[in-house]
Order: C-alpha cells, then structure tokens, then sequence
C-alpha cells in the first residue's frame, strides 16, 4: 500500500479496513478488561467474565467504523444514511445484550 496512489480503491480500502481491524482489536481489549475487572468484583461471589460479548462489541464497533468509512469514501454519508447506519448497529446491540427472561415451572 505504501508504492500506490492513494486516489485507488484498493489503497483507500486497504486503509479502511486495516483501521477498522485495528479499532476493533483495540475496543475488544478494552471491553474485555472492564468485563474481567467486572467479574473479579461480583458479589456475592466471583463469576466468569463475559469475553463473548467483549468480542462482539469490539467487532461491531470495528464493522460500524467500517461501513461509516466505506459510505464517506464513495460519497454517500449524509445525516440521514450515518443516522440509520448507527441505529441498526444500536438495535442490534440491544437486542443481543438483553437478558433472556427465566422461565417459570
């Protein structure tokens, strides 16, 4: 990537994929500190951090910056396609961390 125009697609690619890696291995580290930091506090006893789910909050911030990106480079962020492109992302997080209600009997 460093020998190439950087107007090509595969070098503005290369960039964008290759900082949305790295945010999301970086955010993935950081989750999974605050849920071992979590688990070590837990009353009334300790329990196993959740590194599932720091997982898959690291890539889905990696994935969001990712097509956030992708939309700027070909011209298509606006308010309204950023706006719609974060709500999914923010329901689809929701809709993963929500407790599964116990059954009864």
């Amino acid at each position: 990537m460093a020998n190439r125009d950087p107007d090509t697609a595969l070098s503005v690619g290369g960039v964008i994929v290759g900082f949305s890696v790295a945010l999301a291995g970086a955010t993935a580290l950081v989750a999974l500190s605050f849920e071992e930091r979590a688990a070590a506090l837990a009353r009334p006893r300790r329990r196993e951090p959740a590194r599932g789910r720091a997982l898959r909050r690291g890539i889905g911030i990696g994935a969001l910056v990712g097509v956030l990106a992708l939309l700027r480079a070909v011209d298509g962020l606006t308010v309204v396609t950023g706006g719609f492109v974060v709500a999914g992302f923010l329901l689809a997080e929701l809709v993963l961390a929500a407790r599964p209600v116990s059954r009864s009997g």
